[in-house]
């Protein structure tokens, strides 16, 4: 399984894990990007199949319905589960705990 937590010090790659498609899991990892860079973070977000996702993924951004498949393929990263697609909360606090340096938290 994934890991618990990681400091956000420690975050260099985040992946958006999507089904198959590039549809809206795509225009997440967009609007991830622009809201880091307006945060001023240096991380690398990426985009990939739930099954492909990278050992080297710090962080997994995944929706709710992929979520225990992501903890199950990324075992060494920390996964994030989201609900919106828009303005979701986790992806909110996500960005805000990176900003502040704090700890990255499994949700």
């Amino acid at each position: 399984m994934s890991r618990d937590s990681i400091p956000a010090s420690e975050v260099k790659k985040i992946v958006l894990a999507c089904e198959a498609g590039m549809g809206s899991s795509l225009m997440v990892k967009n609007g991830m990007i622009k809201k880091a860079k307006k945060a001023g973070l240096e991380v690398n977000i990426e985009h990939s199949p739930v099954n492909l996702i990278p050992q080297d993924a710090d962080v997994v951004v995944a929706h709710a319905g992929l979520s225990k498949r992501a903890k199950e393929v990324a075992v060494n990263s920390v996964v994030i589960s989201f609900n919106m697609f828009m303005n979701d909360p986790a992806i909110n606090k996500l960005l805000a705990d990176l900003t502040a340096g704090n700890d990255i938290t499994s949700a």
